[in-house]
This record gives structure tokens, sequence and C-alpha cells, in this order.
């Protein structure tokens, strides 16, 4: 049975996603703040999702073999999770002083 699952990162208003601090499709470990990489993980988990998510005030991800690009667990049918940490930061935009 193939399933997807859709998970949806967002900021409060004004703020955008600035930095993701964990990101792995397979068996991650631990809660928000002590995630860690479990037996099997994407390598390419991190990349995918920041080049999704940096910049942006909410991003959709499907947790998928598919998505991901192939399954990262060697044995078959493992339960595939998504654990992701992002940071979220002001959007202000902060313009170095000139002098003249």
């Amino acid at each position: 049975m193939r399933q997807e699952v859709d998970l949806h990162l967002r900021c409060e208003a004004g703020e955008s996603i600035s930095t993701i601090k964990f990101a792995s499709f397979g068996t991650p470990l631990g809660t928000c703040g002590s995630f860690r990489k479990g037996a099997c993980h994407s390598p390419d988990s991190h990349a995918i999702i920041e080049k999704m998510c940096v910049g942006r005030e909410s991003c959709k991800v499907t947790a998928s073999n598919s998505y991901f690009q192939a399954d990262p667990c060697p044995c078959p049918n493992v339960l595939k999770r998504l654990s992701i940490e992002a940071i979220c930061s002001s959007n202000t935009v902060i313009r170095p002083e000139t002098t003249e």
C-alpha cells in the first residue's frame, strides 16, 4: 500500500522560513530540538527541504519515496516518516548604514 502524506510548514505573519535545522525522510528518531537520523535516511532530505521552503512563509512537502527520489530503507515495506525542524525569522530587511 502506497501512502503519501503532505507536511505543511507555516510561519507566523511577517515571518519566513530562514533555516532548516533538521530534515530526514526515513526512520528519524527523537523530538523537536533533539532529532537524529535513524537506521534509514534519504541523504538528500535536508537539501530538498531547504530548496522547497527557505525564504517562504509556508511550504508543503510530500512524504513519499517518489518525492525524495528513492526508498531510503534497504528492507521493503518499512514505515517511513518525515521529520523537519525549521526556524522562522522576521522578514524585515536590515539595510546597511551609509555614510555621506
